[in-house]
């Protein structure tokens, strides 16, 4: 059996699951997802907001570490790709077999460049039915949008497909 990939996120995804109190299925699929100081920062800005507590929770129990990144980590070469995204990327690169948890388009196209491994937020609720986590996919990835996470309408398609949905 091959070996857990660790699994290193953005922002996006973390906020969107802290949003919809469904967080935790990080931890149940993938145990422990790192992310860098950057993106902590972005994923606890100043003051209060819907999911924080959630976040804050997964940080202190440790299944939601912040890593260093090494030093001269690589910088992306597209301006469009995010600080928090950067970073992400450069600490997926340190880390051999990672799975990057990564929703926005440029940066996904930047770490396909660079060949890293990805899931999307909508994946990983496909990836949490098949394992019998939550009984139906398509309820949570349609709460995104009354969130205010967009996800569009082709991915959670494609993913309700891919599990038989």
């Amino acid at each position: 059996m091959a070996a857990t990939p660790v699994v290193i996120a953005d922002a996006g995804p973390l906020i969107a699951l802290a949003r919809i109190a469904a967080l935790d299925l990080l931890q149940r699929l993938f145990g422990r997802v790192s992310i860098t100081a950057t993106v902590r920062d972005e994923i606890l800005p100043p003051g209060d907001f819907p999911g924080a507590a959630a976040l804050q929770t997964a940080l202190k129990a440790g299944w939601l570490c912040c890593r260093n990144l090494a030093p001269g980590a690589w910088r992306p070469l597209n301006p469009g790709v995010d600080a928090g995204e950067a970073s992400a990327i450069a600490l997926a690169l340190q880390e051999p077999d990672a799975l990057l948890l990564m929703d926005d388009r440029t940066g996904r196209a930047e770490a396909k460049r660079q060949g890293i491994a990805l899931v999307g937020t909508a994946a990983v609720i496909g990836m949490a039915k098949l394992r019998g986590l939550i009984p139906a996919a398509r309820p949570i990835l349609e709460q995104f949008m009354s969130v205010g996470y967009f996800i569009s309408r082709e991915v959670i398609e494609a993913v309700l497909a891919d599990i038989g949905e």
